[in-house]
Formats: C-alpha cells, sequence, structure tokens
C-alpha cells in the first residue's frame, strides 16, 4: 500500500512538474529570442568591443540554421546609470525599425556611421526640432531626394505607404541622434561599451534582441526567450 502511494505521489509530482514546464515554454510555432552571447551580468571595459549573438526560432524555422535571414534580427543597447533597474522596464521594438530593418534601407544607410547616405544620427541631428521635418522626410523616403546631401541622391521607396514613411521619419528625427541608444542589425556581430557621460558604478548596457521578419496573421512580437541581458560596465 505505501508502495502504491508513493508511486502515486510521485506520478502526481512528475505531471505537476510537466504542466509548470509547457506553462513557462513557448507554443511549438511560437515566437522565440534569445541572446546567447554575451552572458546575462557580465562584465566588459567601457569603450570596449564587445561580441553578440542572437537565435531566433519562429513558425518551425530558426536563425541558427539560416531559415530565418540575418536582417530579421535586430539588437539594441540602451545605456543606464541602473541596468539592473532599466532592464525591469525595457520597451518593445518601434515599429518604424521593423519597417527599417525590412527594407533596402541599411543598403544605404546606417545608425551612426555615413555609408553612401547620410546616418539616421546625422538627419536626426539636422532636422530635429524643426517645423514640418517629419512631413519632409517622409515625402523623401516614399518620393525620393537630390542635393540634400551633397551631390547624391535618394530613390523613392513606393513600397512604403505613407504611414510607414512617416513612422520611419518620426522615428528618425525623435530618436535617431539618441547617444543613450544604439542599433545593431543581424544575428551577429558586435556592440561598443559606450556611455553617453561619465558612468557610475552600477552602470552598463541592456541588451534587447528582437525579431523583425513578417508574422503570421494574429501574432505579435512579443517573444519567449531570454531576449534582454544586463551587460556592466568595468573600469567606471
Amino acid at each position: 500500500m505505501k508502495q502504491k502511494l508513493g508511486w502515486g505521489i510521485a506520478a502526481l509530482a512528475a505531471s505537476s512538474f510537466a504542466v509548470l514546464l509547457d506553462a513557462a515554454a513557448p507554443p511549438p510555432h511560437g515566437l522565440s529570442v534569445d541572446i546567447t552571447s554575451p552572458a546575462d551580468h557580465s562584465r566588459l571595459a567601457w569603450n570596449a568591443q564587445g561580441s553578440y549573438a542572437v537565435t531566433v526560432s519562429y513558425n518551425g524555422k530558426s536563425s541558427k540554421y539560416g531559415e530565418i535571414p540575418s536582417n530579421a534580427v535586430l539588437l539594441r543597447t540602451t545605456y543606464a546609470a541602473d541596468a539592473d533597474a532599466s532592464a525591469r522596464r525595457a520597451e518593445p521594438v518601434p515599429q518604424a525599425l521593423v519597417e527599417i530593418s525590412r527594407s533596402n534601407c541599411m543598403g544605404c544607410h546606417d545608425f551612426t556611421a555615413s555609408s553612401a547616405g547620410p546616418s539616421f544620427a546625422a538627419i536626426g541631428k539636422r532636422y530635429g526640432g524643426k517645423a514640418a521635418a517629419v512631413a519632409l522626410l517622409a515625402g523623401h523616403i516614399r518620393n525620393g531626394s537630390s542635393g540634400a546631401w551633397g551631390g547624391g541622391s535618394m530613390p523613392p521607396h513606393p513600397d512604403l505607404s505613407a504611414a510607414q514613411a512617416t513612422a520611419v521619419a518620426q522615428w528618425i528625427v525623435t530618436h535617431g541622434g539618441d547617444p543613450a541608444v544604439h542599433y545593431y542589425i543581424g544575428r551577429s556581430g558586435s556592440f561598443r561599451m559606450a556611455a553617453p557621460g561619465t558612468p557610475g558604478p552600477r552602470a552598463g548596457l541592456v541588451l534587447s534582441a528582437f525579431y523583425t521578419g513578417p508574422l503570421e496573421p494574429g501574432d505579435d512580437f512579443n517573444a519567449a526567450g531570454r531576449h534582454t541581458v544586463v551587460v556592466y560596465g568595468a573600469g567606471s
């Protein structure tokens, strides 16, 4: 009798544990985003270069096997004076960045460095605070432009709707030049431990990774997995 009772308790415990695992695990075809490197709560010297790697799984496919393109993965690094507190309130990816990563914008532009076209940071600095700047940039995005940045020209992007172009322009004007936030496209690469001021002992970067590719009807960008980690700055 005691043996049967013991087996019953063990079976009940195993069943309860399985239910907990099922509740914590993402659905088989759900979205999962995992930062596999760097380790959470690791340390890196300020101004040093660090490497990152992200694995995205969605709808039965994985970036690990090349089934999800690398440009559908976005990493955001955010400087925080209190990195632990900021990690608990990490914001979702703006829709404008989803549009940027899906378009061919990155073929000519970078977030902070000059490329074939000016960086988003440079555009934000030039147009930030100016009246009608969003409408002007949205028109350039949709219809193309020439002469605004020297002798180069920008091709039109009729694939973007007026609302999408406006969202992208609004993000560039409002956030493109934010020195505390940097973005990197790709499932792996490097980031810099940058601080906009003098960092304190609790300061660090909050790394957040996102999937920006197409979604099935009814799905959203909320993801399971370890998509946010903290890297403390060393030598502050």
